[in-house]
C-alpha cells in the first residue's frame, strides 16, 4: 500500500475530499517528524510506538578487503508494534 492508496482510503472512509486527506496526512507526518526530531516518543494506541534510538560507534570490517573500519554512531527510528496489532497478523 502506497501513499496514494492511503490517501484514497482516508478520503473515502472519512467522507472528505482528496485534497483534505492530503493536508491531514501531511500534517500527521510533519507532526511525527517534529516529535521524533525533538527526542520524543510517539504512541499510537492499538498500533504501536515510534522512538529514536542511537546506535553507538563501533568497529566493523570491510567484507571485500577484510580491513577494520570505524562505523560512526547514528540515530535510527525504532518501531514497536502494540500487542493487539501483533495478534492481528
Amino acid at each position: 500500500m502506497g501513499k496514494k492508496d492511503i490517501l484514497n482510503r482516508m478520503s473515502r472512509d472519512a467522507g472528505i475530499t482528496l485534497s483534505q486527506a492530503q493536508k491531514a496526512f501531511s500534517s500527521l507526518l510533519s507532526g511525527m517528524k517534529e516529535a521524533l526530531n525533538g527526542g520524543g516518543k510517539i504512541n499510537l494506541s492499538g498500533f504501536g510506538s515510534f522512538e529514536v534510538k542511537v546506535r553507538e560507534a563501533r568497529k566493523g570490517r570491510n567484507p571485500k578487503t577484510g580491513t577494520s573500519i570505524q562505523i560512526p554512531k547514528k540515530k535510527r527510528i525504532k518501531f514497536n508494534p502494540s500487542r493487539s496489532f501483533k495478534h492481528t497478523l
